[in-house]
């Protein structure tokens, strides 16, 4: 795993937008540094259903999830738009946009381990509500479950 092949857990909070200017500063002048930027969605249900008024409710929770998963994938679009701004080229910058297939954690860590990253990049908290804690929940798993990359916490 080289160390210039970076991925970049993105999950649209603060701290991840930091990540991405830490990277920017960090491996755009690198040469042959490449960075993945990654984040996981939650699954948006199929459905068809006989309209009610509680169905009515569901639908729009549906919407909702399919609001927010476009809003994502264009957070991600604009992430990267500020990379290639520090300098990286297009053919450095790859955007994986999953869907939650397991925790989030371990789909970071698989991801990975499957792209051969030699440097994870994570934000210290994302956007968990928890304010008190050192870390947040991903990042701490992540730190305390990867072997083999080097793992950098932005703040």
């Amino acid at each position: 795993m080289l160390w210039t092949n970076v991925l970049l857990a993105y999950d649209n909070s603060q701290t991840a937008l930091r990540a991405v200017e830490y990277v920017g500063q960090m491996f755009s002048k690198v040469d042959g540094a490449k960075v993945c930027l990654f984040s996981v969605y939650e699954k948006v249900p199929d459905y068809d259903m006989v309209d009610t008024p509680y169905t009515q409710q569901v639908k729009g929770r549906i919407r909702a999830l399919e609001r927010e998963k476009e809003s994502g994938r264009q957070r991600m679009e604009e992430a990267k738009k500020h990379l290639l701004r520090m300098g990286f080229s297009e053919d450095h910058i790859q955007m994986k946009y999953a869907e939650k297939k397991k925790s989030i954690p371990k789909q970071i860590i698989d991801e990975v381990k499957k792209g051969q990253y030699g440097t994870v990049v994570v934000g210290r908290r994302g956007e968990s509500n928890i304010r008190n804690m050192l870390f947040g929940s991903v990042s701490a798993s992540v730190i305390s479950n990867l072997s083999g990359a080097t793992i950098c916490v932005v703040e």
